[in-house]
């Protein structure tokens, strides 16, 4: 018996003793340098980011299309000024600037001290011979059409001369800054955190400012892709992080893995355009009742799911150029649209009523067409959609063989609208042509306080009718980014250490005090702060 007892007292020690030497202990010895700086066998490695991209778009930014690919480019590149979510230039590259008295003169200091990624400075000349590249190019030659030269005066100035009085050109200059010797290569070199090697972007030990990038990785893996679905299985999968996308697009796919979705701004109109020449539309009181009918809050989600901005007046509501006031005396009204249908004397019927042209290739427009003309018909006014193929949409138009249109276009930042207007404007179908409102347009490049005219002079003759401004999307591999703020066209935009234009605008320096006090209409009028101004690249 006692042997028995002797036995399983052992045999408890020793079932503690292996219990023990299973749990962490509480170390008071403190771990010499050596072992401190030892990685463990658990330790995590530092996690890549990866991004997507066509290859056959290539890197260089005044060629590449394609949206994917032009994540990086906030990573790669950067610009004189870049254009915040509330579409307001902000100075980057650029330290200083001065306008001349007439606005047609601008002067722009560089900030000092910065290089490309290969570690040559960056010059004025590369500055300039980036904006001459980009004016040649599709995708930046509208913004720029009123740029007559632009010449480096020292390695640190250049001069901008413009064929017009712009208030606010600087609102033009988000134009991605390359080394004047690469501007025709397939990989420019860039002042951007990153830069690329091969399938990878690393991160610059060269970048001139002191905040962290959004991203934090060291390298960046690009995924190869060929369609949509090869961009979809990269992020659903987890071998990229990241998709900037235009969620509207016909090419758009849906995701079903844990992501974060950020809003990303984009001066891409949807509007309703009318034949001005024949037909229906010839009378500006159905125009005029047309807005009304509108319901474009609703359409938003119904139609755009979320990623859209609905719009009054042909500017975003994010834009300090919309008048929030004027745009709610137009805004959708059932009550207002069907007395206005009344007033105009023109009553529809299913078999007798206008013509909806729609570009069948884009899905987003089609549903948006068949919603306006379900939601009008149910407030008494008839409307057939027609959806036609790219090629015979576009022929239709040329033709005048519509009595409206839903259209698409992007727009500047300033949302210059001369291209409805201006004879022969890339715009101007259905005879919507008009001198008055070409001028309007022109006045307000030089006082962006003339765009609250233009806007007014619209809502009276509505030439055109305003639906939403689109949205893209930047879906990101949930806990991958802490935060971001995207800009247009800047998908890592940091808003909190962002300049104002104020900062940077030294056009008013040292000016003169008047001595003696002067009549005050005899003062020259207080500057305003600038605001935007371009013009669009067109699709209809």
């Amino acid at each position: 018996m006692k042997r028995l007892l002797a036995l399983c007292l052992l045999l408890a020690l020793l079932l503690c003793a292996c219990s023990a030497a299973g749990q962490p202990t509480q170390a008071t010895e403190q771990p010499t340098e050596e072992t401190a700086a030892a990685p463990t066998e658990t330790a995590a490695a530092p996690k890549t980011f990866g991004l997507s991209y066509l290859p056959e778009h290539g890197f260089n930014p005044y060629t590449c299309t394609a949206t994917v690919n032009r994540a990086a480019f906030s990573l790669l590149y950067e610009s004189l000024f870049v254009v915040s979510s509330h579409f307001r230039a902000e100075p980057l590259l650029c330290e200083s600037f001065t306008a001349s008295e007439d606005g047609k003169t601008y002067r722009y200091t560089l900030v000092s001290g910065v290089s490309f990624s290969d570690g040559t400075p960056l010059t004025a000349q590369d500055a300039a011979a980036s904006l001459r590249a980009a004016q040649q190019s599709a995708l930046y030659s509208g913004r720029l059409a009123h740029m007559l030269s632009v010449t480096a005066d020292d390695d640190r100035t250049l001069t901008v001369t413009l064929d017009t009085a712009y208030e606010n050109f600087s609102l033009m200059l988000d134009v991605p800054i390359v080394s004047a010797a690469t501007v025709q290569s397939s990989t420019p070199l860039g002042t951007g955190p990153y830069y690329l090697d091969g399938e990878v972007l690393r991160r610059s030990s060269r970048w001139w400012q002191t905040q962290a990038p959004a991203v934090t990785a060291e390298t960046i893996e690009l995924q190869a892709a060929k369609t949509p679905n090869d961009i979809r299985d990269n992020f659903e999968f987890g071998s990229t992080d990241l998709v900037y996308c235009d969620p509207n697009s016909p090419a758009a796919v849906g995701y079903r893995c844990d992501y974060e979705a950020w809003e990303a701004p984009a001066p891409i109109l949807h509007y309703v355009g009318f034949n001005l020449y024949s037909g229906w539309f010839t009378n500006v009181a159905l125009r005029r009742a047309f807005t009304y009918g509108v319901d474009r809050e609703a359409m938003t989600s119904a139609v755009y799911n979320g990623f859209a901005q609905a719009a009054t007046l042909p500017c975003s509501p994010a834009s300090d150029l919309y008048d929030a006031q004027l745009a709610a005396q137009y805004a959708y009204s059932a009550t207002a649209f069907q007395a206005a249908i009344h007033n105009a004397g023109v009553p529809t019927s299913e078999t007798d009523c206008p013509v909806l042209l729609v570009c069948s290739d884009d899905p987003a427009r089609v549903r948006a067409a068949e919603y306006l003309a379900a939601s009008m018909q149910e407030n008494g006014f008839f409307l057939k959609v027609r959806s036609l193929g790219r090629e015979a949409y576009v022929a239709a138009l040329q033709a005048g063989n519509y009595d409206a249109y839903l259209g698409e276009v992007r727009l500047t930042a300033n949302f210059d609208l001369s291209e409805f207007f201006r004879t022969g404007g890339a715009l101007s179908y259905g005879a919507v042509a008009d001198a008055s409102l070409a001028s309007l347009c022109t006045q307000a490049l030089g006082n962006s306080g003339s765009y609250a005219d233009l806007c007014a002079r619209l809502l009276d003759t509505v030439p055109f009718c305003p639906i939403v401004f689109k949205s893209y999307e930047v879906c990101v591999s949930r806990g991958a980014i802490a935060s971001i703020s995207p800009g247009v066209d800047c998908v890592f935009h940091n808003a909190a250490t962002a300049r104002t234009l104020a900062d940077a605008d030294h056009s008013y320096d040292g000016a003169a005090e008047p001595s003696t006090p002067t009549d005050v209409s005899a003062d020259p009028a207080e500057p305003t702060e600038p605001t935007d101004a371009s013009a669009p690249t067109q699709e209809p």
